[in-house]
């Protein structure tokens, strides 16, 4: 009975994914809609970044008075606000107000989200975490070519037409969920403690830069292939189908990663698939034209299915110790998403007007090895003690 909430929950989340994911190939367009820089075009990005970033720390800390399932309920009526607010946007102003307002309501679901499946799965709850990259990987599958083909053919707004309704529609489910889940406070540890314990956890922090190697990548090149697609004569259509194929290697891999969570949570594993990541990123950062980016995107969509389904598998092992709390650790993830989603795209705007999009692509090698290096470096924890 508990279990039958979580695929709904899963298609929440998925339908949230399609929202974020949908943005990227209408960059172009909006650049020439609007006559943006490279570097305006990349406020669209970052400003849903900012608006998670803003919105996740507080609550995994609001999980203490407010259980996780009405939490998700308020996300969902946020995101289905921000889908509204694209429907009606009469220039780029209400655009990126419009990604803020996503940003605030998807902060908060990733985190309350993580705590209403946790809740429900209970001891497999592992498994059913590291799933949530597969479902982000669907919505990455699907996001960019719905958008890109929706915007080509009836308008730059139109896409968004449809996601408000799904998710209103998803909205009332949640509403109706009679499963009795999510309704668990979950006290979170003082701020002090909370760093101490990055510090002192490997595990913790080892998910933390695991994070940050595959969001600098992902949230970097969301900019970054599509504006060397579009200077080559790729249309937003075009542009969305080679990301959804790159999304569905993405899927395969984190899909099987998530199967043997339990195998694969370990320093090494994660340390080589970085290291290849690092290599991946070398390619478009050393050769220009389409070709280099189109390798990079099924490379970097093989390693980071591995790293970042293994990301909530690392958390859980700091959980376990009582280091931190599911929200906590949820939000924690959600900081450094939305630190690389303001910093990843406005830098690769920058380099790509100031020294080239290759200057960029160098600067992911480096993030990649660096954590590669660190990862490599850690000792494995003992095991969890039981209680």
């Amino acid at each position: 009975m508990r279990l039958r909430v979580v695929p709904l929950v899963y298609l929440a989340l998925f339908v949230s994914e399609l929202s974020w994911q949908g943005v990227a190939p209408l960059i172009p367009s909006y650049i020439e809609a609007y006559h943006l820089s490279d570097a305006s075009g990349g406020w669209v990005l970052s400003l849903a970044s900012l608006g998670i970033l803003v919105a996740s720390l507080p609550a995994g800390y609001l999980t203490k008075h407010v259980p996780p399932r009405p939490l998700t309920i308020i996300a969902m009526a946020t995101i289905a606000l921000s889908d509204v607010l694209m429907v009606l946007a009469p220039g780029y102003e209400t655009i990126v107000l419009a990604r803020l307002v996503f940003g605030l309501g998807f902060g908060v679901m990733w985190v309350s989200m993580a705590a209403w499946l946790a809740d429900a799965a209970g001891d497999d709850s592992p498994r059913v975490l590291a799933s949530t990259t597969a479902v982000v990987g669907v919505g990455a599958l699907l996001g960019p070519g719905y958008a890109g083909f929706v915007a080509e053919r009836f308008g730059l707004a139109a896409p968004f037409i449809g996601l408000a309704a799904v998710t209103l529609v998803l909205l009332l489910m949640l509403v109706l969920d009679s499963s009795g889940t999510g309704m668990t406070k979950d006290p979170a540890p003082p701020l002090r403690e909370l760093w101490s314990s990055i510090g002192l956890d490997a595990d913790l922090r080892t998910m933390i830069l695991l994070t940050l190697a595959a969001s600098m990548v992902w949230l970097t090149a969301d900019l970054l292939v599509p504006l060397r697609m579009g200077n080559a004569g790729f249309d937003a259509a075009q542009i969305g189908v080679v990301f959804s194929l790159s999304s569905l290697v993405f899927v395969a891999s984190s899909a099987l990663t998530a199967r043997a969570a339990d195998r694969l949570t370990r320093h090494s594993v994660v340390a080589v698939a970085t290291a290849l990541l690092a290599a991946f990123c070398a390619i478009p950062a050393l050769l220009l034209g389409v070709p280099a980016s189109l390798v990079f995107l099924v490379g970097a969509s093989i390693t980071t299915g591995v790293t970042i389904s293994l990301t909530f598998p690392f958390g859980l092992l700091a959980v376990a110790r009582g280091h931190v709390t599911v929200p906590v650790m949820s939000a924690l993830s959600n900081i450094i998403w939305a630190l690389s989603g303001m910093v990843g795209p406005f830098m690769g705007g920058t380099f790509a007007e100031w020294a080239g999009d290759r200057a960029a692509f160098g600067v992911l090698v480096i993030v990649c090895l660096v954590v590669a290096v660190v990862v490599a470096r850690s000792r494995e924890p003992a095991a969890p003690a039981t209680t």
